[in-house]
C-alpha cells in the first residue's frame, strides 16, 4: 500500500463556487446540465467513471457497428420526452424489427418453434402474428444510444465536466454544500468542491451506499433511498456481431425467447442496422443481442464458460451461421456505480418493474440545497431513459426557482 500523502485540490469560494454541482454523468445529469447551460445557470458536473453516460454503454464492433450493452430502446407512444428529445437533437433512429413472430425454445435438447405474438403480448402457436406486438413499437438510435449522450454533452463546456471523481461525503455548510470527492483512478487525490446547491443524479441505492451525509438524512428519506431498487442493476447483456444478418435470409427477424431451465439467454433480438426512415449509413455487418437468463451467482461461477454457452445457444436458435460471432458482454452487477449491495441482495427478486417516484426523493432537503435525481426518482418512466429526462425536468424547475428564505421551506434535518 502506498504511503504517499493524498493531494488535496481545493476549489475556493467565491468566485469559483458554482451555483449547482451535479454528481452523476448519466442521461439525467447530462440533460440537467444541458438545460442549466441554456439558462445560463453556473454549474459543474462530476462523474466517477472515466466516461459519460452512466448505464448507457455503446461499444463498437470490429466493423464499426454500434452495440448497446445498456438501454437501447425507446417507445415514442408512451415516452414523449424521449421522442421529443430525439427529434430536437436530430438523431437518426430505426424501428426494432418485429413481425409479430418469435422463435420459442422450451426444450434444451429440441428445436425452436415459431410462435405468434398476440395483442396481449403472449406467444401462441398457430395464431395470427401481430407485427409490433413483441416489442411494442420500440425504436433504437441507429448509431447506438451513445449518440444521445454525445449530443447532450457535446455543446457543454469541457471545463465543467469532471470525469473520474467519486463523491464520498456531502456536508451542509448553511449557505452552501461541500462535496468531498476521491479520484476514482487510484491516484489517491481528493478534491473539495463547494456549491450553493447539489444534485445527486445517481441511483438512490448507490447514493445511500457510497455517500456519507453530514448531517445525516431524515430517516424517511434514508428508507426511501434503500427501498428504491436500481433498475437493471443485476442484469447482464450480450451482443454478438456477425458479417451479415443470416437470420433474415431464412425469414426471421432475430427475435427469440428461451424459457427452459438451462437457458443462458432469456431473450434475443436483432441489434444491427435495419432499413428505416433514417438508417445507419456506411456500417457493415449485423448483430444479435440478448439479456442473460442466468442469475448473478451463476454468471460469476460460469464466467469463463459464458462465451461458449452463448455461442451454443445462438446456434440452437439460428443454426451454424450463429457460431463464432464477435461477443461483447456487460455484467452490470459488477459495476459499483450502478449496482449497490442492496441490489445484489435483492437480485433473486429482480424482474418485475418497480413502482418509482417516491415522494421522499423528489423534495429538496437542507433548505433547498440538496436534491436527488436519477431515473428512479421519476414517477413516470422511472428506470427508463424517459424517467431520467423527467427527473431532469423536475430538477430544472426546482433549481431555477428561488431558494426558500431562512426558516422556511424544507427542514435542514
Amino acid at each position: 500500500m502506498s504511503t504517499a500523502t493524498p493531494k488535496l485540490v481545493r476549489v475556493e469560494r467565491p468566485p469559483a463556487m458554482p451555483e449547482v454541482a451535479i454528481v452523476g454523468g448519466g442521461v439525467c445529469g447530462l440533460a440537467l446540465a444541458h438545460s442549466l447551460q441554456a439558462r445560463q445557470v453556473d454549474w459543474a458536473l462530476f462523474e466517477a467513471r472515466d466516461r459519460l453516460g452512466g448505464r448507457v454503454l455503446t461499444q463498437a464492433s470490429q466493423r464499426g457497428l454500434a452495440l448497446d450493452l445498456g438501454p437501447s430502446w425507446f417507445w415514442p407512444d408512451t415516452q414523449p420526452s424521449m421522442a421529443r428529445l430525439v427529434e430536437d437533437l436530430d438523431l437518426a433512429w430505426v424501428d426494432q424489427p418485429d413481425d409479430g413472430r418469435v422463435l420459442w425454445l422450451d426444450d434444451p435438447h429440441g428445436a425452436p418453434r415459431v410462435m405468434a405474438v398476440d395483442g396481449m403480448g403472449r406467444a401462441v402457436e398457430g395464431g395470427p402474428a401481430r407485427p409490433g406486438a413483441l416489442h411494442g413499437g420500440a425504436r433504437r438510435l441507429s448509431g447506438g444510444m451513445r449518440g444521445l449522450v454525445d449530443a447532450l454533452a457535446s455543446p457543454l463546456p469541457a471545463a465543467r465536466l469532471h470525469r473520474g471523481w467519486a463523491l464520498q461525503r456531502v456536508l451542509d455548510g448553511g449557505d452552501h454544500v461541500a462535496l468531498h470527492l476521491q479520484g476514482a483512478g487510484g491516484s489517491g487525490d481528493t478534491r473539495l468542491v463547494q456549491a450553493r446547491r447539489v444534485v445527486l443524479a445517481l441511483p438512490p441505492r448507490v447514493a445511500d451506499a457510497t455517500v456519507d451525509f453530514q448531517p445525516g438524512l431524515p430517516r424517511p428519506v434514508v428508507d426511501a433511498l434503500r427501498a428504491t431498487p436500481t433498475w437493471m442493476a443485476t442484469a447482464a447483456k450480450a451482443a454478438v456481431a456477425y458479417g451479415r444478418p443470416f437470420w433474415r435470409d431464412i425469414g426471421h427477424t432475430g427475435n427469440a425467447c428461451v424459457v427452459h431451465p438451462q437457458a443462458v439467454l432469456a431473450e434475443v433480438f436483432d441489434v444491427g442496422p435495419v432499413l428505416g426512415p433514417s438508417p445507419a449509413q456506411g456500417v457493415a455487418g449485423a448483430a444479435l443481442g440478448g439479456f442473460l437468463a442466468l442469475g448473478v451467482a451463476s454468471r460469476r461461477a460460469m464466467k469463463a464458460s459464458l462465451p461458449m454457452l452463448i455461442d451454443s445457444q445462438l446456434g440452437m436458435l439460428f443454426g451454424p451461421d450463429a457460431s463464432d460471432g464477435e461477443l461483447h458482454l456487460q455484467d452490470w452487477a459488477d459495476e459499483r456505480w450502478t449496482c449497490s449491495p442492496m441490489d445484489l441482495a435483492d437480485a433473486a427478486r429482480a424482474g418485475a418493474h418497480p413502482v418509482y417516484g417516491h415522494a421522499g426523493l423528489t423534495e429538496p432537503l437542507w433548505g433547498g440545497r440538496l436534491l436527488f435525481g436519477g431515473s428512479e426518482t421519476a414517477a413516470r418512466g422511472g428506470g427508463y431513459l424517459e424517467g431520467a429526462l423527467n427527473a431532469a425536468a423536475r430538477l430544472r424547475r426546482q433549481l431555477t426557482a428561488p431558494l426558500p428564505a431562512p426558516g422556511l421551506g424544507t427542514s435542514a434535518h
